[in-house]
């Protein structure tokens, strides 16, 4: 697997929710796939549509999920209720990845307060993210 990743990036999560909705100077596009939407509408009991809205266009991600005030709906305060199945979006930040020439590209959101903080993301991190993503995705 060929990666380029951030080089010394330290991260430690605030747990501030940031990552979970809008802020004043970003819009946060929380992107679902097919499996995801089905799985979380298994796990709650929720109808998908009252949760994701159907788009088009994206590739693998066929739904966005729904906000209130700017936030996830399932978002309680500062805690996500969908945690333990938590969409790839979820997962990956305050990282995003594009795949270029067989190359997995990750790069990282500047305005997350736990950026610089923590230890060093290792490599392999990276490695068992794109090792999800692509198990999520093949499924979907």
């Amino acid at each position: 697997m060929h990666l380029l990743v951030p080089r010394n990036v330290r991260f430690e999560c605030q747990r501030c929710a940031r990552c979970c909705g809008d802020t004043s100077h970003r819009g946060r596009n929380l992107l679902l796939t097919k499996s995801e939407v089905e799985e979380i509408s298994e796990r709650t009991g929720l109808n998908p549509l009252s949760f994701a809205t159907p788009i088009s266009n994206k590739g693998i991600y066929q739904y966005r999920m729904k906000k209130r005030g700017g936030k996830c709906i399932f978002l309680d305060g500062k805690a996500c209720r969908i945690y333990d199945i938590r969409p790839l979006v979820c997962r990956f930040y305050p990282f995003s990845v594009c795949k270029k020439d067989e190359k997995y590209v990750f790069n990282f959101a500047e305005d997350c307060p736990g950026i610089g903080l923590g230890d060093v993301v290792a490599e392999d991190v990276f490695e068992e993210l794109v090792t999800e993503a692509q198990f999520k995705l093949r499924t979907s």
